[in-house]
């Protein structure tokens, strides 16, 4: 027996709050990371950690806008 597929944008709903959820974790990695900021020791490591989680974020936020419109409508065919 199969399954109907559920409607598209139910679909981009699923994957624009997964991506919502992941953004919401790097702002604590991020937080997390800014504490570490004043850490001498720690300083170049949270630094890069903090691009590195703000450039995921970035990507994020721009795959939710793209899944917004109709741009990857055919990734979920």
């Amino acid at each position: 027996m199969s399954q109907k597929p559920l409607p598209l944008d139910i679909q981009k709903k699923i994957v624009i709050d997964f991506l919502k959820q992941c953004n919401d974790y790097s702002e604590l990695m991020l937080n997390k990371y800014q504490q570490q900021l004043s850490d001498q020791d720690l300083k170049d490591s949270a630094s890069q950690k903090i691009h590195d989680w703000n450039t995921y974020k970035d990507f994020n936020e721009y795959a939710i806008n793209e899944l917004d419109g109709d741009e990857l409508d055919d990734w979920f065919k």
